[in-house]
């Protein structure tokens, strides 16, 4: 058999350091190399099409609010604003979730939930073509939604790393196994000192290093740990995985059997305020004076809706001049249904809560007026307080010109 040779340029030469590529594709020898992470890594999106995979994402909630903000501080510097909480709900720290991804090109593939949340949810694509559909929300599709681009699948990168791969400062670090299959493994910190842009987001963002393992045959990432002062934040990991032609059926754009065709996403509108004052079915109330400088940048109304139930409420989003910091005002009817994961507690005439040191944002303070549940959240305890105390209706008629 005729083998070609790949030797990194550059490198000093040493015994064993060359490795052997099979033309057709084949196993990299020698694989503790440098070079030859690069080559798998380079050459994967050609080898690992067609594929089937499933994926483990696990987090930590906490460490990656932490992380969150250090990528954050790295991309815009010190004043930077996030508007919302990386920790969503009560329960442990720890959550994760499982994918099943058929992937054929970025044009034709259907990415669904498994494990526990099989058959909840899914996104196919085939061409033009293509249906979101969730157990709980309905559907969207191309049809529905003529505006904007096309979802895309959020693990395909694991099928084609170079980009990631090439942000990085790699370190071989031997073999392991993930998933039945022989992978080398690397150890990784970003190149960038900004944080290494969106390909490292997608990993985990912020990480102090990340460790990899790239399938020895076909370049795939199977695996792919962050973490933060020593400690694991964000992992993903494959569990399975098969190489080879997938059913035509798979990439069929339809609801399931008996479910409601697509009606479009259901999302927030976008408002005037005086307008939102009147769609919204309670009073609607807004800060008498805000900081100098500070606008109103985001005026929000939810719908109801039925399946699953959502009451109405409406957002409001205050910013300083250079959007540095920001303020968020929620407000709904009293009695609505509100998942609340935050621990109240009385200090005068408001309530008050901390959402912890790593969860963005961390203040939150509310007040009841004339059946309005009204939540104030920042950064500033007392900017908050200051707020929530000059509240006043909203105004219903459109401002003079």
């Amino acid at each position: 058999m005729c083998h070609r040779r790949w030797v990194v340029a550059g490198r000093s030469p040493r015994a064993g350091a060359e490795s052997i590529l099979e033309p057709s594709g084949g196993r990299i020898r020698d694989v503790g190399a440098l070079g030859d992470i690069l080559v798998l890594a380079h050459d994967a999106s050609e080898r690992a099409r067609p594929a089937t995979l499933t994926v483990t994402d696990w987090s930590h909630g906490p460490r990656s609010a932490a992380a969150f903000e250090r990528f954050m501080a790295a991309q815009h510097g010190a004043a930077h604003a996030v508007t919302e909480s990386m920790h969503d709900g009560p329960g442990p720290d720890e959550s994760s979730w499982m994918t099943t991804l058929a992937f054929e090109s970025p044009t034709r593939f259907r990415e669904s939930s498994a494990g526990k949340q099989a058959r909840k949810r899914y996104l196919v694509r085939d061409g033009d073509r293509w249906l979101s559909w969730d157990a709980d929300w309905g559907a969207a599709s191309d049809e529905t939604e003529r505006e904007g681009g096309t979802p895309a699948p959020s693990y395909a990168f694991l099928l084609d790393p170079f980009e990631l791969v090439s942000t990085l400062r790699l370190e071989p670090a031997g073999t392991m196994e993930v998933a039945g299959r022989a992978a080398v493994r690397a150890r990784a910190t970003a190149r960038d000192r900004t944080g290494g842009g969106g390909a490292i987001h997608r990993i985990g963002g912020g990480a102090d290093g990340y460790e990899l393992a790239l399938d020895m045959e076909h370049g795939v990432l199977l695996r792919c740990e962050a973490s933060l002062d020593g400690k694991p934040f964000h992992r993903l990991e494959v569990s399975e995985i098969e190489f080879g032609p997938i059913d035509a059926r798979t990439f069929e754009v339809a609801v399931p059997k008996g479910a409601e065709q697509p009606a479009g996403w259901f999302r927030p509108e976008r408002l005037e305020l005086h307008e939102l004052a009147a769609a919204a079915p309670f009073a609607v109330f807004v800060p008498a004076e805000v900081p100098p400088g500070w606008r109103l940048v985001e005026r929000l109304m939810t719908p109801a809706h039925e399946r699953p139930r959502v009451d109405p409420a409406v957002s409001l989003v205050y910013a300083s001049r250079e959007g540095a910091y920001e303020v968020t005002i929620h407000e709904r009817a009293v009695g609505s249904e509100h998942r609340d994961w935050l621990t109240w507690r009385r200090e005068g005439d408001l309530e008050v809560a901390d959402a912890g040191e790593h969860v963005t944002p961390r203040h939150h303070v509310r007040v009841v007026r004339e059946e309005t549940v009204v939540e104030l959240s920042g950064g500033d305890p007392a900017l908050l307080a200051g707020l929530v105390r000059s509240l006043v209706p909203a105004p219903v008629d459109p401002p003079r010109l």
